[in-house]
């Protein structure tokens, strides 16, 4: 009888220290357990490979569409979502622990092997070959309904499956992220590829983008790191962006601009301040090709805020123009009804108001044109390297 009750009692504590550690372990709290490796590898064992799906990624390099394949499969992509660590790493702000790939999954240093032979093969530098690199993760569509839902007014009500982010593998699979899923497969390739890398958070602005190490003096926003944005399309190591206040895409002001017209519209944009956290994720080669093009952007730089200055006063003078067109109309239309000699002064004062308003408009776009001009060649300069 007190055999039994012994054998009763080791099986229900066994039962419940059993029980608590698997709930930790699938909880989120997987770092509270300390048999959780132990208890993972038994019951979630590596996937056999099935439903392969291929993967093909493209870059317009320099005039050029260049690409890589791989193969991926269906069966590993739900391994790493139903991921149990996951869930941890998100709930702690542990973002290195996203940079992540299984020991036997051989698809993020395959993947970096196949970008740098196709760069090597095109008589690409090493440096070339992380802007190609970045180009094609560039070039993954945006997950513009994953952004909503995180940066909406209903965040907090979301379940986690909605808005955690997505291992490198997935972000593949899926052939779609935001800001964190890019950062995190950018990070893990460009690590394969042997650079210097950091993950940096921008709290203020919901916002997050990858860091690589370039030469003292030459960091951003106040870092070692140059700033690599990869939400957006055309962006080199060192561009700050900007982002759309409403959907957190990155928006690229190294690109070419178009004349201004009589009619216009502007994207509101916020503006990065240094990070809030940087968060190394490895060490290695330093960028160098950042050297090169530092003054021509620094240039671009400082045209941007004078073409933002011309551009809203010509806003402004085209509004006023809009305003006295629609009083013009009036007084022609009220002259025309009853033409007498004071509806005509009316009209004629009116009209004088609206040429004076004409010709202002007038001289602010083209003064906002010519500066156009000068940026645009400044950026067919910068887009060389």
């Amino acid at each position: 009888m007190k055999y039994l009750r012994y054998i009763i009692t080791t099986i229900l504590v066994t039962a419940i220290f059993g029980g608590y550690f698997y709930y930790l372990t699938f909880s989120g709290q997987i770092e509270l357990n300390p048999v959780s490796n132990t208890l993972i590898a038994a019951v979630r064992p590596y996937p056999a490979l099935t439903s392969p799906t291929e993967l093909t990624l493209s870059c317009d390099y320099h005039g050029k569409n260049l690409t890589v394949s791989e193969t991926l499969y269906g069966s590993l992509y739900d391994y790493y979502r139903s991921d149990p660590t996951k869930k941890s790493a998100y709930l702690h702000n542990d973002e290195a622990k996203f940079v992540f790939y299984y020991e036997k999954d051989g698809t993020i240093p395959e993947l970096a092997g196949k970008i740098a032979a196709v760069g090597k093969a095109n008589n690409l530098s090493s440096d070339q070959i992380l802007d190609l690199s970045a180009c094609f993760i560039q070039n993954i569509p945006y997950d513009e309904a994953k952004a909503a839902r995180i940066l909406g007014p209903d965040f907090a009500k979301q379940p986690i499956s909605q808005v955690i982010p997505r291992y490198p593998y997935e972000t593949l699979f899926d052939r779609t992220g935001i800001c964190t899923d890019k950062t995190y497969l950018g990070a893990a390739i460009i690590r394969e590829l042997g650079y210097g890398t950091a993950i940096l958070t921008f709290d203020t602005q919901k916002h997050m983008s990858l860091g690589i190490t370039v030469p003292a003096g030459y960091g951003s926003l106040g870092t070692n790191y140059g700033i690599m944005e990869l939400t957006g399309n055309g962006f080199l190591v060192g561009d700050v962006p900007e982002l759309n206040a409403s959907a957190g895409l990155a928006i690229n002001n190294f690109q070419t601009l178009p004349q201004g017209e009589t009619n216009t519209t502007t994207l509101a944009q916020l503006k990065l301040s240094p990070p809030s956290n940087v968060i190394n994720v490895s060490t290695g080669l330093t960028y160098e090709r950042i050297v090169d093009r530092a003054a021509t952007r620094q240039k671009l730089e400082e045209l941007k805020p004078q073409l933002d200055t011309l551009l809203a006063g010509y806003q402004a003078a085209v509004s006023e123009l809009n305003a006295i067109e629609a009083s013009l109309a009036a007084a022609e239309a009220a002259y025309k009804a009853q033409p007498t000699n004071a509806t005509y002064a009316a009209y004629t004062k009116i009209y004088n108001q609206y040429l004076a308003s004409y010709n202002d408009a007038q001289s602010k776009i083209n003064k906002y044109n010519n500066m156009v001009n000068l940026y645009n060649n400044y950026v067919e300069q910068y887009r060389q390297y």
